[in-house]
């Protein structure tokens, strides 16, 4: 189990803002397996009905991942009840449903005024936001307004973050060099994810740390001891009550 947190009791009024501490440590579960991010998810959306946003990726690498077989729409779909995939990259949607053959991904904006049909109307029990958030230059606004027009169609959200804390940023800082995405726009930690997302109207239910490739054996060993240096951050959660 790659759980790093379930309890949010002791946080909560902090996360919530009504404590405040200038230099709150917060504890998390240690000697926990850290397992490879795809893998997770998968097994999360395994026999549910799936809302995946941003389901596409950057479009050089979608027929790369195709290729591979580690395209997450993919992949989910496969294990899924049912998926539906929305991309506010058009080009995105019609490239990746070019290469892959499947029909579930539509081009929208889950923020608008104007919902989409493919969603409205329909259940989910898990909507994933995989590697979007960080993209998003007002994350709180963006999930708020998803949960706003969405809210009352999904059980669970699944957010998943590249972590500030990752072994490669501490291996660049002694090298004095930043190696990012050139899109992203943050960096997480496990605390700030579930700050932005309770801001946004979700309660927090779980955090994980997880990897972004596939583990060696001492890297493996090296995160069961020390997870918060894995590269990414999946957190769950809920609608907050009175937020639908």
């Amino acid at each position: 189990m790659s759980s790093i947190m379930t309890d949010f009791t002791g946080i909560f009024p902090y996360l919530a803002g009504t404590k405040f501490n200038e230099n709150m440590a917060v504890t998390y579960s240690g000697k926990t397996g850290v397992r490879y991010r795809s893998d997770v998810l998968i097994d999360m959306c395994r026999g549910k009905r799936v809302l995946h946003v941003g389901c596409c990726d950057h479009v050089p690498l979608i027929k790369k991942k195709i290729d591979h077989r580690d395209w997450l729409h993919g992949l989910i779909t496969e294990c899924s009840e049912y998926t539906v995939g929305v991309d506010i990259d058009a080009d995105a949607v019609r490239e990746a449903s070019r290469i892959s053959g499947l029909d579930n991904m539509v081009s929208g904006d889950v923020t608008s005024g104007q919902k989409i049909d493919q969603i409205s109307g329909r259940k989910f029990d898990i909507a994933l936001f995989g590697e979007v958030v960080e993209h998003i230059p007002n994350p709180v606004s963006f999930l708020g307004r998803f949960r706003e027009n969405y809210g009352d169609a999904i059980e669970k959200i699944v957010i998943t973050v590249p972590n500030a804390f990752r072994g490669g940023n501490i291996k660049g800082i002694l090298n004095n060099t930043e190696t990012i995405n050139s899109d992203h726009r943050f960096f997480f930690t496990p605390y700030t994810i579930a700050k932005i997302a309770l801001d946004a109207g979700f309660s927090p239910e779980e955090i994980q740390m997880a990897t972004f490739k596939r583990a060696g054996m001492m890297k493996t060993m090296l995160l069961r001891r020390l997870p918060l240096l894995a590269e990414d951050i999946i957190f769950t959660g809920s609608v907050a009550p009175g937020r639908a």
